[in-house]
């Protein structure tokens, strides 16, 4: 049993963590430090360990504020190099803690440049519960997620949301952490052309009066086009998502600029690759597409796609190469 991280991006908080690498891979790795043993702990215990692991690497425990009441409540766990990172395991409200990560910008010593919420997914909590017999409940990641929107206005500072999740995943013989985005898309483009047997225009520009959005490709057929949008699950590195982030949003609106500008017959695809949560899919999508309203009138589906076939795909054109 092995975890690996999701993430979610409140005011492109992903973006903002991805500029501090050092620090990104600081927090990474002590999350995913007890990885070979997390079955073993409960929430609580887990809990302490990292914490202990957050002192060890020179996090500070920044001053806690008064309430109305004179009681002090803590702004945050940790704080380093202005990055702020709050432990949700325990919280009865992760609207409060997000609220906090806003209010410690009115003192010197508490002020931040990000947050980063960290808690589990529902799988996460379920699995762990089962194999380590402890408690591991709380809220979950996706009802965090799904419950920013009400704080849009009451909260500025970028946030990233972590998810632990915990897989089975095998070993893959491509090395996703290193694959640059770029090359990741090129391939997994190729695949699909590949599986559709037919061409795919990629990393299509368009220039409209409020839009300049790249699409990763499109699929034309005769009766509409098929905008296309590569999404990795949480084991594909440091892959860029739209739709698990605050970019949906303006990404929808290029779609519907598409149609307007380009061929009212089109669709929005999105491609999963990997490892997706059944539980955020199944709440993310549903019969007639996206669930949310952001998705109003427009056609949307989705396609999942396994690692497994697309490794399998990238080993033929391998042995094809070396045999030309």
């Amino acid at each position: 049993m092995n975890l690996e991280l999701e993430k979610y991006s409140f005011h492109q908080g992903e973006l903002h963590l991805n500029t501090k690498k050092a620090l990104k891979q600081e927090i990474e790795d002590i999350l995913l430090a007890q990885s070979p043993n997390i079955a073993k702990w409960s929430r609580d215990e887990y809990a302490r360990m990292i914490k202990a692991d957050f002192l060890a690497k020179g996090w500070e425990n920044p001053p806690p504020m008064a309430d109305k009441r004179g009681k002090l409540i803590p702004l945050m766990d940790f704080r380093k190099e202005k990055v702020g990172v709050k432990l949700g395991f325990q919280s009865s409200s992760a609207q409060a803690d997000m609220l906090r990560f806003q209010k410690a910008q009115e003192f010197p010593q508490t002020q931040i440049d990000l947050g980063i919420y960290v808690t589990t997914t529902a799988n996460c909590q379920q699995e762990l519960g089962k194999a380590s017999g402890k408690p591991w409940g709380g809220t979950n990641f996706h009802t965090i997620t799904r419950s920013l929107t009400s704080l849009n206005r009451m909260v500025s500072i970028p946030v990233c949301i972590i998810g632990l999740e915990v897989t089975q995943s095998p070993i893959r013989t491509i090395d996703l952490g290193s694959t640059p985005p770029s090359v990741m898309k090129e391939l997994i483009l190729s695949y699909l052309e590949w599986k559709y047997g037919t061409h795919i225009e990629k990393n299509v520009r368009l220039m409209g009066k409020r839009v300049d959005e790249y699409f990763d490709g499109i699929l034309r057929l005769p009766e509409k086009d098929i905008i296309l949008a590569l999404e990795l699950s949480s084991s594909g590195g440091t892959f860029p998502t739209r739709l698990f982030s605050g970019a949906i949003r303006p990404f929808i609106a290029s779609v519907r600029e598409y149609q307007t500008i380009t061929r009212p017959e089109s669709c929005l695809r999105f491609i999963l690759l990997g490892d997706f949560n059944p539980g955020i899919i199944s709440s993310t999508f549903d019969d007639a597409g996206i669930a949310y309203g952001w998705s109003e009138g427009l056609e949307v589906e989705y396609e999942i796609l396994s690692f497994e076939d697309f490794e399998a795909y990238l080993a033929q054109k391998r042995e094809a190469l070396l045999r030309a």
